[in-house]
């Protein structure tokens, strides 16, 4: 067992645990929150009180246990104190993702009965209308911020009470009702292979998912979290609870845009993010070196030469000879230092989930002396139920079970996953259920691994984005798009090519990186679409996919591609909210690009 503070919360229900969050520390920090230009702490006892409220007016609403509220936000501590707030008294929290569209939306709503709403703000409100219309209901709303004219609670109304002592004591009775079996969250999936699946999540499942990680990682009571994670994301979801059960506090970022700033003015030592924030970091950096003078890239390429080289012996649980340590130290002071001031200065770990992140970049990140530890889950499985610890992890794999989690591979090579943060089934859908949860336990996830000689498990795909090319060969997509991403240039990728004779790439462009190239290049930066039809781009852009294909085996390397000038995102359809390709979309969206490649 490792080291975690003092402050370590146990219990089976999050309600149970929130009560004993504030009795043992109501005066200890919660949030930090930006105001008037300047991050500022809420202590918990306030937090508690607007729990409190929000409870309250539930109740009041007649919303009762096993009721199901949903949230349709955007991450902000509201949705935080809304979750708390619906949880401890026994109802059902329903996330829905702010990109959803009006159709998911009604059938999410529909699929789990949801009876009250919470929204942020008038866009999302207009969403909840257009689906109550087409439903043909008329629940209660209730938005983070005031909408004029809309038929909407104020949150900040929501939140007063009455009787406090009154309401304190019905709140306390309600968590005490909860018992550790009763459902907490139906969470539905974000739809990469269909209609969204309402994933059902009990009390315990969160819990014991939550206490495994914080029994696996050294956290200490004066640790602080940037979150900016969607917590209608599982990963995102976990991240938001994790301060109840070990009394850390949790920095809100701005928005997804501000989080380079953030991390400089809250200087968090904890960093949870998908891939993406770090392939984003990476380029940047990479970027700045290559507009550098001759003589600082040469000192930047050596010293992460002796940084890789570090990190892959610690890896590897290979000694590090003395001279090379000194050119480490040298290494540091010249380069990882400045690269860690960048993060704030105080990071102290990272963890990456959600999707495969490129090796390259770990090593490269770990070699700057910041570690990340890729993990692995579903939300079947309530985020990480695979992952690297702080001083026991390989580089390209996701680590191995934590809690009383296991995993196995099957004679497909399917990875089987079985514990206590593995979830009981899908609401409303038994014929899921049954192809996905076997009887003893293991649940099927889906992806394509294999367990290492240490006991570490590697994904090398999902298993119904393999691509079997004509010539019978069967080639994993991911590897390929994140060699290809690892240029400053490209933001995303998607590789294509199944029954077809050769592999081609979609490749959508930096906007950043892709205008300072125009400019140094006496072009227009002001037209992408344009950019990204001319031909000295084309040739910039082949050089950095001939640059991945060196890495990939004949048959899988890339032989043509498309470059597409928008950028991919959940606000386009073209990325889910954890910003993984939709596949379908994509290809339904380029089909015509797709086929002029071949």
């Amino acid at each position: 067992m490792f080291e975690t503070n003092s402050l370590l919360v146990d219990s089976e229900t999050i309600g149970g645990g929130f009560l004993d969050r504030v009795r043992m520390g109501a005066k200890d920090r919660a949030y930090y929150i930006k105001k008037e230009g300047k991050y500022e702490p809420v202590l918990w006892e306030e937090v508690y009180g607007k729990v409190l409220g929000i409870f309250s007016s539930l109740r009041a609403h007649g919303v009762t246990k096993g009721d199901r509220v949903a949230i349709m936000a955007h991450t902000a501590p509201e949705w935080n104190l809304v979750d708390i707030a619906i949880l401890s008294g026994g109802a059902i929290t329903i996330p829905v993702y702010p990109s959803s569209t009006p159709e998911d939306t009604a059938h999410i709503i529909k699929n789990s009965g949801a009876k009250f709403i919470f929204v942020d703000d008038i866009h999302q409100y207009e969403k909840i209308e257009a689906a109550q219309k087409k439903l043909g209901t008329n629940f209660p709303v209730a938005s983070f911020k005031p909408i004029p004219g809309k038929q909407a609670f104020d949150l900040a109304s929501f939140m007063q009470m009455k009787d406090r002592s009154s309401v304190e004591k019905e709140f306390e009775a309600a968590v005490r009702a909860v018992k550790m079996d009763d459902i907490a969250s139906i969470v539905y999936t974000s739809g990469t292979t269909g209609v969204p699946k309402g994933v059902v999540l009990t009390h315990y499942n969160f819990t014991s998912c939550l206490l495994a990680v914080i029994m696996h990682v050294r956290f200490v009571s004066s640790d602080c979290l940037l979150t900016f994670l969607p917590f209608s994301h599982i990963f995102g979801r976990i991240e938001s609870l994790a301060p109840i059960f070990c009394g850390i506090a949790m920095g809100f970022a701005e928005n997804m845009t501000t989080v380079a700033v953030n991390i400089q003015e809250l200087k968090p030592t904890v960093l949870v993010s998908v891939p993406r924030i770090y392939e984003k970091i990476y380029a940047r950096i990479m970027g700045e070196v290559a507009s550098g003078s001759a003589a600082k890239q040469k000192i930047f390429h050596w010293a992460q030469g002796i940084g890789r080289e570090v990190a892959c012996r610690r890896s590897e649980k290979q000694p590090i000879p003395a001279a090379l340590q000194v050119k480490y130290a040298v290494a540091d002071k010249l380069v990882f230092s400045k690269i860690r001031a960048k993060l704030g200065g105080r990071i102290k770990l990272t963890a990456s989930g959600g999707a495969p992140l490129a090796r390259d970049i770990c090593e490269f990140f770990h070699g700057c002396g910041i570690k990340i530890l890729e993990g692995y889950g579903l939300t079947e499985t309530l985020g990480p139920i695979i992952v690297n610890h702080p001083d026991n992890y390989r580089f390209g794999t996701v680590g191995t079970p934590i809690g009383n989690g296991e995993v196995k591979i099957a004679s497909d090579g399917e990875i089987l996953l079985r514990g206590s943060m593995v979830s009981p089934g899908y609401y409303n859908d038994p014929e899921a259920t049954k192809a996905a949860f076997l009887p003893d336990g293991w649940f099927c996830s889906g992806d394509i691994g294999e367990i290492d000689d240490r006991g570490f498990l590697k994904i090398t795909d999902r298993k119904k984005e393999l691509i079997i090319t004509a010539g019978g060969k069967n080639i994993a997509p991911q590897k390929i798009e994140n060699l290809v991403k690892l240029s400053p240039y490209i933001s995303n990728c998607m590789a294509y090519g199944d029954k077809q004779k050769y592999i081609v790439a979609l490749v959508t462009l930096d906007p950043d990186a892709a205008k300072k190239w125009a400019e140094s290049t006496g072009k227009s930066a002001n037209d992408l679409e344009a950019l990204a039809r001319s031909q000295e781009l084309n040739d910039l852009v082949a050089k950095e996919i001939e640059k991945a294909n060196k890495e990939l085996a004949n048959y899988e390397s890339v032989k043509k591609f498309h470059i597409v000038a928008e950028d991919w995102s959940p606000e386009n359809g073209m990325l889910t909210p954890s910003l993984k390709l939709k596949r379908k979309v994509i290809i339904k969206n380029y089909q015509s690009a797709l086929d002029a490649l071949y």
